[in-house]
């Protein structure tokens, strides 16, 4: 029996997508009345899709003012990120001696991807091959309670799109390279210089998720 998606889920997803898209950059915000002429669906789901999105920080609903984007807080981004090197460290370890050069490939694939995106100055492109690089190389360690951990971490970092635009251009070239690096100490089976390479990149894009 197939799964009924309620319009409240639907409303959600909509709505988390249009965010991390960018659409609300210039305001930071959005309000009720918008997103329903946008997305063409009654209040209903979406008020309920709004209070859901709250609850989990995301964004703040200020009567007779509108809805707001939440930035992270320092202490978040330093607790998500220290969660996420914890976790993308110790995989990389495990798996680097049994990583194929098919998978390799594919780590060189996104990275042309990236590439083009910043070439075309496509920054929302950008952030979803910067997710594909870092959940490929999670999924070849094929550790599904690591991959699950790890999917709610970047939602909450990716949600943060405002950040990443401050940060352009000069950031995402540095981290294209940053992942060039790492998949040449990979495709070298240098595992000490592989996670250096991980460890800096991560580390880097704390400092710049926070200044």
């Amino acid at each position: 029996m197939k799964k009924r998606v309620l319009l409240k889920d639907t409303a959600y997803i909509k709505i988390k997508e249009k965010i991390m898209r960018g659409d609300f950059l210039d305001s930071n915000s959005t309000s009720e009345n918008q997103l329903v002429e946008e997305l063409q669906m009654s209040r209903t789901p979406i008020r309920e899709a709004l209070h859901k999105l709250q609850h989990e920080g995301l964004v703040k609903i200020i009567s007779n003012q509108g809805i707001v984007i939440q930035e992270m807080s320092v202490k978040e981004t330093n607790d998500l990120f220290d969660m996420r090197s914890a976790i993308e460290i110790y995989s990389l370890r495990k798996t680097i001696h049994s990583i194929t050069s098919d998978e390799i490939s594919h780590l060189e694939q996104i990275i042309e991807q990236q590439k083009r995106s910043n070439e075309e100055k496509d920054v929302a492109s950008f952030i979803r091959q910067d997710v594909d690089f870092h959940q490929y190389l999670l999924e070849i360690g094929n550790n599904s309670l690591f991959m699950q951990m790890m999917g709610s971490i970047r939602e909450r970092l990716y949600f943060d799109v405002n950040r990443w635009r401050r940060a352009y251009p000069e950031s995402i070239t540095r981290l294209i390279e940053e992942h060039i690096r790492i998949v040449e100490a990979i495709k070298a089976k240098d595992s000490e210089l592989a996670v250096a390479e991980l460890e800096a990149h991560l580390q880097n894009g704390k400092i710049t998720f926070i200044s």
